[in-house]
């Protein structure tokens, strides 16, 4: 593989083809020029150019007569050009039999009706010329024969390869599939092994590399199309080490490349380049920590006589353990004293640089706010409250605030940190408050969770998890980051990996600046080999816009489908939904402790129909074979009517006793690694509600022999991950409490307890 050839192939037409565009778009015979420098077989080619003198037609239509003779007569013309992306659709592609192409007059007739007509839609500047193809054996539309293969540089992640079942049905495979219809693989350190395991695994593609009942052999190795993945991913990665190139490679697409005689041959293909942007100077990152642990702080934009955001801050900063309140300013142009912390006329008159500068001024005044923070150095990093910026069309507005900080990180120190706008603020525990929300709507009561941090896009989530899991878990830090305009997740990410406290980082996350999900995987890889847990939820499934080639692959392979599988290829757990997430947070928040060594697992319920829909619902969990001596044991503390094989089925009848010792058993057992304890609670044979005060009941959670103290002394005294389920009302929340506050999970639904874990113990397969 050439790659210096590739950059200045591809440098040439940009700089040739470049009209002050964004975009460049490349040719079908450029397209194949790349590939074939790239080492990958396209089909055999004659390209005639428009105006193209008589010698020159005269030779072309001598190769196309010799490439319709090897391909028994038969010869494809297309119409090409790079802003023509669907040629089918233009009538720009035509079939010519011998009778045509035995003759040259009539062959360079069909050449030039066949440009005349496109040009007659109005596409006359779009027309640069005929190319002549030659027939590659294979058959349209039939799976097994036409492969999708693109490389794209996506914004965030960089370059993805993208490989599906291709030709005219591209669309249709996926639809009909759920969007599953594709194999998606971040370029860096990508493998051909890693490539052959996942097409092998595929329940689609594996027809391409694999016997079926279409085929007795498969209609290419697998090692081939795993080498034409690998080669475009190797073309990606070189065209990203030049950071100081005007142009990126945004996307080649070829659609179809085709089995043939085992071979895998390009037949058609489009691309574009793109403009580079300047990339951002290095930030002085280091001042995460003032951020979280400051010793001092200001607050812009309070109101002395009414509760306006930034009054609520202060009052929440003034109840703050890690700020004294000696070390509080306030910047107000007319009062002398707000909820007795001193004010300061305006910024340049504050007393020395603040650890913390707390912007909660409206948008149009909050660009002077953080001028006058950086030029005369009194923040070490800001929070930027207000939105009204980017998100709300005042992308000038944002500009100016971006520039701003850019330039102040590019002299002197490096300016402030910042982090907004449109946040919420920052909780950060036993620290301080920042959350524009009165503490009497919004407690913060201690709970676990010292080894979590929640760093949350949407300052409003970050609102239901606080006090969904008040008293319960309680973060070492809650950041909502909003727009970005200066700190962006990944720059969390890289802080927290070095606070060995925190093991667990869920990340709620919109959208990523561009090219810092490339750094976000890199960070993600970094933390997995620490042993530390990274949580997703990306919001926003809608499919990518047809841009940069306007491609199938857009449509196939968009932004979501992208950022997951680039995501789960760096170690990170990806929740489907709010409530996974929340599954995902509190189970490895609180399973942070428990070794996980397999994915054995052992499960108790005493409802048959929780042990049937477990069944169903493992997940990726095995179902673990109880060892002699544990089988002996559960004999003998089960009552005979029990099921007493995996999953353990006790029946409603069993005790509080028997139940609680039969959960130790699993715990205890040999080939058990992890396990789920189950009950519906209702049963009279368990003791689990809170004590009565008019005596209707005789139970107690609080005594030491109640069904949640007993197995919270079995859990506690194993090394192992359980997760208990609860599947009942309301009367049973107390039980509920009393498990998560020891530090166990706790599932109202046993689907979810087991999808939970199988992520928690997946660690042990990677």
């Amino acid at each position: 593989m050439d790659l210096d050839g590739i950059r200045a192939y591809l440098g040439r037409i940009f700089r040739e083809q470049r009209q002050g565009d964004e975009i460049v778009r490349l040719n079908e015979p450029e397209v194949f020029g790349l590939l074939q420098l790239a080492g990958l077989e396209t089909a055999p080619a004659a390209f005639l150019p428009p105006a193209a003198e008589q010698s020159a037609r005269t030779a072309w239509a001598d190769q196309a007569q010799q490439l319709a003779s090897a391909s028994g007569g038969r010869l494809l013309l297309k119409v090409t050009g790079r802003r023509i992306l669907h040629k089918t659709e233009l009538g720009g592609v035509k079939i010519l039999d011998a009778e045509v192409t035995e003759n040259r007059k009539t062959l360079l007739a069909a050449a030039d009706s066949l440009a005349e007509a496109v040009a007659g839609q109005g596409a006359d500047a779009d027309v640069e010329g005929i190319l002549a193809e030659g027939f590659v054996p294979h058959t349209a539309n039939r799976p097994g024969q036409e492969v999708l293969l693109s490389l794209r540089r996506d914004p965030a992640f960089g370059p993805v390869v993208v490989i599906g079942l291709g030709g005219t049905l591209t669309e249709w495979y996926g639809k009909g599939c759920r969007g599953e219809s594709t194999l998606i693989f971040p370029a860096a350190g990508l493998t051909e092994d890693e490539v052959s395991r996942a097409l092998g695994a595929h329940p689609l593609l594996r027809i391409l590399c694999g016997p079926s009942r279409l085929y007795d052999q498969a209609p290419v190795e697998v090692g081939t199309l795993a080498s034409a993945v690998c080669a475009l991913a190797a073309v990606g990665r070189s065209l990203e080490e030049d950071q100081n190139a005007e142009w990126r490679l945004a996307e080649i697409e070829i659609n179809p490349a085709v089995a043939s005689s085992g071979r895998l041959v390009a037949l058609d293909g489009v691309g574009a380049l793109t403009t580079a942007t300047a990339a951002a100077a290095g930030r002085p990152l280091a001042r995460i920590a003032n951020l979280l642990q400051p010793r001092s702080a200001v607050v812009l934009g309070v109101s002395a006589r009414g509760d306006n955001p930034g009054r609520i801050i202060l009052d929440n900063l003034c109840r703050s353990q890690g700020i004294p309140k000696d070390r509080l300013a306030v910047v107000h142009a007319r009062e002398q004293e707000i909820a007795g912390v001193p004010c300061c006329r305006d910024v340049a008159s504050l007393p020395g640089k603040f650890d913390l500068a707390v912007v909660a001024i409206p948008a149009e005044g909050a660009l002077e706010a953080i001028s006058d923070l950086v030029t005369h150095n009194k923040a070490e990093s800001i929070i930027l409250i207000p939105g009204g910026f980017a998100e709300a069309g005042r992308q000038d507005l944002a500009g100016e605030i971006e520039r701003t900080l850019d330039e102040s990180h590019r002299c002197g120190d490096g300016g402030p940190v910042l982090v907004g706008g449109n946040c919420l603020g920052i909780v950060s525990r036993d620290n301080y408050n920042t959350f524009f929300l009165p503490s009497y709507k919004l407690p913060f009561h201690p709970g676990l969770g010292e080894n979590l941090a929640v760093i949350s896009q949407s300052g409003a989530y970050l609102v239901t998890f606080a006090s969904n899991y008040d008293g319960l878990i309680s973060p070492r830090a809650s950041i909502s980051y909003g727009n970005q305009m200066d700190l962006t997740v990944s720059d969390f990410l890289a802080h927290f990996l070095e606070v060995p406290e925190v093991q667990v980082m869920a990340c709620y996350v919109e959208g990523f600046r561009p090219d810092d999900g490339a750094r976000f995987l890199e960070l993600a890889c970094r933390a997995r080999d620490a042993g530390k847990r990274v949580i997703v939820f990306k919001a926003g499934r809608t499919a990518l816009g047809a841009q940069a080639a306007a491609s199938h692959t857009a449509s196939l392979a968009g932004d979501y489908a992208v950022a997951r599988a680039c995501l789960e290829s760096a170690g990170v757990t990806v929740a489907d939904s709010l409530n996974h997430f929340e599954d995902l947070i509190m189970t490895f928040t609180l399973l942070a402790g428990k070794a996980v060594t397999g994915r054995r697992t052992g499960i108790i319920s005493n409802a048959g129909f929780e042990c049937s829909t477990v069944m169903d619902q493992l997940d990726g969990l095995e179902l673990s074979r109880f060892d002699e001596g544990t089988q002996n044991l559960l004999d003998e503390i089960l009552p005979g009517f029990a099921h007493r094989t995996n999953p353990i089925d006790c029946t409603p009848m069993t005790a509080t006793d028997a139940f609680a010792a039969a959960c130790g058993a699993i715990l205890d057992c040999a080939t058990v690694d992890a396990a789920i304890l189950a009950s519906v609670p209702v049963t009279p044979s368990l003791n689990n509600l809170p004590r009565a005060t008019a005596g209707q009941h005789g139970e107690d959670l609080e005594d030491p022999a109640s069904q949640p103290r007993q197995m919270i002394d079995r859990i506690d005294g194993s090394a192992k991950p359980a997760v208990v389920v609860v599947d009942s009302g309301s009367i049973y929340d107390p039980m509920c409490r009393m498990l998560l506050a020891a530090g166990i999970p706790v599932f109202r639904k046993i689907d979810r307890a087991a999808r939970a874990l199988s992520a928690f113990c997946a660690v042990a397969v990677r």
